[in-house]
């Protein structure tokens, strides 16, 4: 084998490493502690635009190390996938833009991509890692070629940063380390960039995706993203308008009330501040007022009292032991179990509307599913159960075969020709009366719900004039068709126990 002349290796052992930390990307951090971030931050200087509600003058100041960001500056050094769902005008972009600057500054090799909303929003955030960079102390500064509207370059440490508006092919050419994506939930083209910056992550990259909530379309890829942390990997941060120092009630009010009528684009002022100041993470991802069929001061009142299980049974959670002269029933929707929709079975104190356990799952095969359930069940003493049988009957076959006492049976037919059959039947007709049922109960405090997850579910379920109720896009309702079931079996004038027909009291 022939020897490369050594300027031939070093070029070739250099290029390799750069491919290198572009496939595995970590930050460079220093041992000096004023080049790790936290340190760099210190000598960091953003535009702060006037505000007047806050009393804000604005112009060049030194970047405020609050908590939040401090805590967001953190989670985009430590964790490779992050989201971020937030409020306006909190600093996002601006710690992102120092994030980069310091990329670029101290990390050779890093390839930043910076994709936004629009042209301008793109270039307005390279303008703010440039303004970043020309404003750090002499020794760090670098000199930058290219020095463009949307490309920053440092060949010194052999990086550069290019800022792109989201088009359908936006990211499709790029090799990039760093992936930041901001206000990703108004991107017209989000699918295809994330779908073209996809081997980027799953090559060991990192992407950073931030943005306050788009309520006019509630099906979106972020979303979806954000609510399957960290189950899929990512890191989720949320920041609430009040998080800032400065911002009360009063500045509240005083932003809501001065809302120009361009921004608002049919929206009422209410909601507005919904989409863009939302004060809890409900908030953000539940679609508006107007479409939510749950109440939504009682969702969120009901999930500061949302608690960890006492204990689990097998993959069942456990949030209230059975109590003497208690009543129970409980409801079950399935799924496939092939990692898709969930399997749910919850159990209802009848005489408190408490959901005292809960089964969810979108792993367990129906028939394993069936036999965890009637673990979880025994614990209450086998209440009445009402099993959903629309595609697939191989839980409620199960649970006939392991002599499960207690099944719910419907009535088919009227009159003499009145029959019972297994299962619970999801129609047009029974899947409203389901929801107008459910909606009436919960809406009226008759429900509760320990269980985040299944809470969330309500936060999401929508009706717009002339359709059925169901989960906005990306969301799920197996949780909610579970404790509707539940609700439906106790309910009914009569549930089969024994071939004995018994009346149970209404919820409240």
């Amino acid at each position: 084998m022939v020897a490369l002349p050594e300027a031939h290796r070093k070029e070739a052992v250099r290029r390799l490493e750069k491919e290198f930390a572009r496939r595995n990307f970590v930050p460079v951090e220093s041992d000096d502690p004023e080049k790790n971030q936290p340190g760099f931050l210190d000598h960091v200087k953003i535009l702060e635009r006037s505000q007047i509600h806050s009393g804000v003058s604005g112009g060049a100041v030194p970047f405020q190390k609050w908590p939040y960001l401090m805590e967001l500056a953190t989670s985009i050094v430590d964790k490779r996938l992050v989201t971020v769902l937030k409020a306006r005008q909190l600093g996002f972009s601006w710690t992102t833009a120092a994030y980069a600057a310091w990329l670029l500054t101290f990390s050779p090799g890093t390839n930043v991509l910076m994709i936004s909303k629009g042209q301008t929003e793109a270039f307005s955030l390279l303008d703010k890692v440039r303004f970043i960079l020309k404003n750090l102390p002499p020794s760090w500064q670098h000199p930058l070629s290219p020095d463009s509207r949307s490309e920053i370059g440092v060949p010194s440490q052999d990086s550069k940063i290019i800022a792109l508006p989201s088009t359908e092919d936006a990211g499709r050419s790029e090799t990039a380390s760093v992936v930041i994506q901001d206000e990703a939930d108004f991107h017209e083209y989000h699918a295809q960039n994330y779908a073209a910056v996809k081997p980027t992550i799953d090559g060991g990259g990192q992407m950073i995706m931030g943005s306050t909530s788009n309520k006019r379309q509630m099906t979106s890829l972020f979303k979806e993203i954000y609510r399957s942390a960290p189950g899929n990997g990512w890191h989720n941060i949320f920041i609430p308008w009040h998080a800032r120092p400065g911002r009360t009630e009063q500045w509240y009010a005083g932003v809501r009330d001065t809302v120009p009528a361009i921004d608002l684009s049919g929206m009422s002022p209410e909601q507005f501040m919904e989409q863009e100041y939302p004060g809890e993470e409900q908030e953000a991802l539940a679609p508006p007022r107007a479409q939510s069929i749950f109440d939504r001061d009682i969702i969120a009142g009901m999930a500061d009292d949302c608690i960890s299980p006492l204990r689990t049974v097998g993959p069942a959670s456990i949030y209230q032991e059975p109590r003497a002269a208690r009543r129970y029933v409980a409801g079950t929707d399935v799924a496939s179990g092939v990692g898709m929709d969930y399997s749910v079975t919850v159990v209802v104190d009848v005489n408190s509307g408490y959901v005292v356990a809960d089964l969810v799952t979108n792993t367990l095969q129906p028939e394993d599913f069936s036999a965890a359930s009637m673990e979880m069940l025994d614990v209450y003493h086998n209440p009445d159960w009402g099993i959903e049988n629309n595609f697939s009957d191989t839980a409620l076959t199960v649970a006939r075969d392991m002599n499960y006492p207690r099944l719910y049976r419907r009535r088919v037919g009227r009159g003499k020709q009145m029959r019972r059959e297994y299962g619970w039947r999801t129609d047009r007709m029974s899947r409203q009366q389901l929801f107008d049922e459910l909606r009436a109960s919960f809406n009226a405090g008759h429900l509760t719900i320990p269980n985040k997850y299944g809470l969330d579910e309500f936060s999401t379920v929508i009706a717009s004039p002339g359709e059925k109720p169901q989960a906005m896009g990306g969301a799920h309702d197996d949780y909610v068709i579970a404790l509707g079931i539940a609700l439906m079996v106790k309910n009914e004038r009569g549930i089969v126990n024994n071939a004995k027909i018994i009346r149970l009291p209404m919820l409240g």
